[in-house]
């Protein structure tokens, strides 16, 4: 086989030939134009019209930012799939962990506290979370008594500089039981559950946004308590 220069000269050569020959073998070759003449001569040679060469020439000739952009827009969207992905793994991560707190509810003689321990969804305001729990009472068939009246609500905790300020509402202290021991486990299963976290060291109690003198007329309660575990059996 030819190759070189001389190879592609043959070839178009040829090709001219072959143009040339179907144009006569029509019966047409004098009315053919050169354009239609090197239109059969460029599709015998090269498989394609004028038309398809140009198309590739345009293609070719396209910006090279055109290119670039689209590549960066590609680029940007993957990021942004990535970052939802990371976030959505992340969420999914965090719903499925948990912790455990400690609660205090009262024996059953009502006597002293008694620790309970569950475990919780890990979320930011986990002491909030843990007196929602010790609200609710213990769990049936521990043997276990509610230290804090039936209807009391939290309604806000504030934690700053060590110091737990609790607000519950006016059921804490109206629907109270009674009872110097009554008293004395109510408080100290708040403060208690409270001071297990290390970031509270002391905890005042307030009812309704409000410091109290007493909840059942045998503690004061307009000063915050640390921790007492005596009580704890």
């Amino acid at each position: 086989m030819f190759s070189g220069k001389f190879g592609e000269k043959l070839m178009v050569g040829v090709g001219l030939l072959l143009a040339v020959g179907l144009a006569m073998g029509s019966g047409s070759l004098h009315n053919i134009s050169w354009d239609k003449l090197k239109e059969s001569h460029w599709k015998v040679v090269t498989g394609k019209t004028t038309m398809d060469l140009q198309r590739e020439a345009a293609f070719k000739s396209k910006p090279a930012s055109s290119k670039s952009e689209n590549a960066d827009e590609t680029a940007a969207g993957n990021r942004n799939n990535e970052r939802t992905e990371t976030a959505t793994a992340m969420s999914t991560k965090t719903a499925r962990e948990t912790v455990k707190i400690v609660l205090y509810y009262a024996d059953k003689d009502g006597e002293y506290l008694k620790a309970q321990t569950m475990r919780i969804p890990k979320k930011e305001g986990i002491a909030r979370a843990a007196l929602e729990e010790l609200i609710k009472g213990p769990r049936k068939g521990d043997g276990l008594q509610r230290t804090i009246p039936s209807g009391t609500k939290l309604k806000d905790i504030n934690i700053e500089n060590g110091l737990c300020t609790v607000d519950f509402s006016k059921e804490l202290r109206d629907n109270h039981w009674g009872g110097s021991t009554g008293e004395l486990l109510t408080v100290y299963s708040i403060v208690d559950v409270l001071t297990q976290f290390p970031t509270v060291e002391k905890v005042q109690i307030l009812i309704d946004g409000q410091k109290v003198d007493t909840l059942a007329g045998h503690m004061d309660l307009s000063k915050p308590f640390e921790r007492n575990t005596d009580i704890i059996k």
